[in-house]
């Protein structure tokens, strides 16, 4: 279904908006098999992270599927398309949540940050169709501006909930671990982004800094996952 969507996403808003939620509606359902399955949220290997991160993806590109500009939809889509296929190549058996993960803190965490990384990959998307989209500047910005303040207040609280989690999980609210040393970069870098408006003469750099954010955000959610030593690999 949303392979079809590189026709369709070509095509008028009422088209687009039903080859997405179709797509979404089936993922969706999916995702509730997997997690009756295990009576648990299915969120517990890399198969399911790239799969959910690609269902946000996706649900906040029917959120702004009022935007015309082609480039901003396929590259938001293309974001998520590719987290959707390189899923696939992870082994898909369900698996069981360790105790670790059986709080309440880490059911609201997770999904949380991953709707603010699909924030942010949206403000991506509007930088880059900022450079080749003249006629649609004010509109772009204005998406890098949303993405930047949603992503950044969802972030906050899912950095609250990460943090008590940790608690729970670990015993501490901080670690120094590598996947939390870089949410506090991150978080951080997209702090200082909102307030950009500020410093006129940094105006014109937001969708510089919407493409450095989302270059920080994957080596926060990709990176630390698989090439540091994490408590958060998974």
């Amino acid at each position: 279904m949303y392979t079809s969507f590189w026709y369709f996403g070509l095509g008028e808003r009422s088209t687009r908006g039903k080859v997405l939620m179709t797509g979404l509606a089936l993922q969706l359902l999916s995702l509730m098999c997997r997690g009756m399955a295990i009576e648990y949220l299915p969120l517990t290997n890399k198969f399911e992270s790239f799969y959910a991160f690609s269902f946000a993806a996706f649900l906040v590109l029917l959120w702004t599927n009022r935007v015309e500009s082609l480039l901003y939809r396929l590259t938001l889509f293309g974001v998520g398309y590719g987290f959707l296929t390189a899923a696939a190549f992870w082994p898909k058996g369900l698996s069981y949540p360790p105790p670790l993960m059986l709080t309440i803190w880490y059911v609201l965490h997770v999904p949380l940050s991953f709707m603010c990384y699909a924030l942010w990959t949206s403000s991506l998307a509007a930088g880059i169709a900022y450079f080749r989209s003249p006629d649609r500047r004010q509109e772009m910005v204005e998406l890098i501006d949303n993405g930047f303040m949603y992503g950044l207040l969802g972030f906050s609280v899912s950095m609250l909930f990460g943090g008590l989690w940790g608690y729970v999980a670990w015993g501490d609210y901080f670690l120094w671990d590598a996947k939390v040393v870089w949410s506090v970069v991150l978080w951080l870098f997209y702090s200082a982004c909102i307030h950009v408006d500020h410093w006129p003469r940094l105006k014109g750099y937001k969708p510089h800094l919407a493409v450095a954010g989302f270059l920080i955000m994957f080596f926060t959610y990709v990176g630390t996952s698989f090439f540091i030593s994490s408590s958060h690999r998974f």
